[in-house]
């Protein structure tokens, strides 16, 4: 099983996503959607974002630094969120995707 747990802040925006899986396919496919981010935050963007790799949980926390870039953030963001829910929708037995602090949508 597959659990995803993502983070917002007060006005909706995602600050920071686990993910908890194991060596299954859609576990795979999870941490791509999960991992790629991360590289869009560093590699495109410039920015620090802070990943964590504890055996078969990754975590990372969004850089939001530089408040210009935080619609650049988000569309790479929710493309993530996306993705998962999509994921989740094919496969509801075996990934689950939820969210805290959804009082404020983007």
């Amino acid at each position: 099983m597959v659990e995803v747990l993502i983070e917002r802040d007060g006005e909706g925006r995602v600050q920071s996503v686990t993910l908890r899986g194991d060596d299954s396919p859609e576990a795979y496919a999870a941490s791509a959607l999960v991992e790629a981010p991360v590289l869009g935050m560093r590699h495109y963007l410039h920015l620090s974002p802070q990943a964590y790799q504890d055996g078969e949980t990754f975590r990372f926390q969004v850089d939001r630094s530089d408040i210009f870039l935080d619609r650049e953030l988000d569309a790479i963001l929710e493309t993530m969120v996306l993705g998962l829910r999509s994921l989740e929708r094919d496969r509801p037995d075996r990934v689950a995707v939820r969210e805290i602090g959804l009082d404020v949508k983007v």
